[in-house]
């Protein structure tokens, strides 16, 4: 399983997935630093980016917490799949949500969420929501559902787009609003509305520190 690994990477990558199980989010590369007792950042970086070109670690870059576990290596540190949800990419026309070809890696969840079944995490891209306090970049978790109440912030699917807005359906009208006024509410009329559906209500907010 780990064959092509040193042992000192080895270390490395369950103290990554052990922090991860623990805290609900990677660890900083300082923080990695600390743990090992080791005078500067250079031999941690070093080990990352062994594991991150051998599979075992995916790294966003810019982000100070930026490692996550790829989705085919989740499962060597996670306790149980209830803990874990996938991190959802660019969703693929004619897919379902959750199929894996739309998964960029997984991601813990907090522990109020364990054992609902189809949790998912998706980035955000763009400042609609900012004044809702999800950013660009941030990640949400997803609690799939096929209905919200009027005014909740859900994951909603235009076709095969994902979008994050404020969800209002009167009649025969879909609003997707955003919370920021730089930015049109979308509205959607009649049959319009059958390329319009739920994909979840968003439960939580995670962010990298920088």
């Amino acid at each position: 399983m780990y064959g092509d690994l040193t042992a000192r990477q080895k270390q490395f990558l369950d103290f990554v997935q052990s922090f991860m199980k623990d805290n609900g989010y990677p660890p900083s590369i300082r923080e990695i630093q600390r743990a090992f007792n080791l005078k500067s950042t250079k031999g941690v970086k070093g080990h990352i980016d062994r594991l991150v070109e051998k599979g075992y670690l995916n790294r966003k870059d810019g982000s100070a917490r930026a490692l996550s576990l790829p989705a085919q290596r989740a499962s060597f540190g996670r306790r149980t799949a209830d803990n874990w949800a996938p991190i959802i990419g660019r969703v693929a026309a004619g897919l379902p949500i959750l199929a894996e070809e739309n998964e960029e890696g997984r991601m813990p969840i907090p522990e109020r969420f364990h054992g609902i079944e189809g949790m998912f995490w998706l980035e955000v891209h763009g400042d609609s929501m900012i004044d809702e306090g999800i950013l660009d970049g941030d990640y949400v978790l997803v609690r799939p559902v096929p209905f919200v109440e009027e005014g909740t912030v859900a994951v909603v699917l235009i076709d095969d787009e994902a979008t994050v807005k404020k969800f209002y359906h009167r009649g025969d009208t879909i609003r997707l609003a955003p919370a920021n006024d730089d930015f049109k509410v979308m509205e959607f009329h009649g049959p319009a509305c059958e390329s319009i559906r739920i994909a979840g209500k968003v439960v939580a907010v995670f962010r990298f520190t920088r």
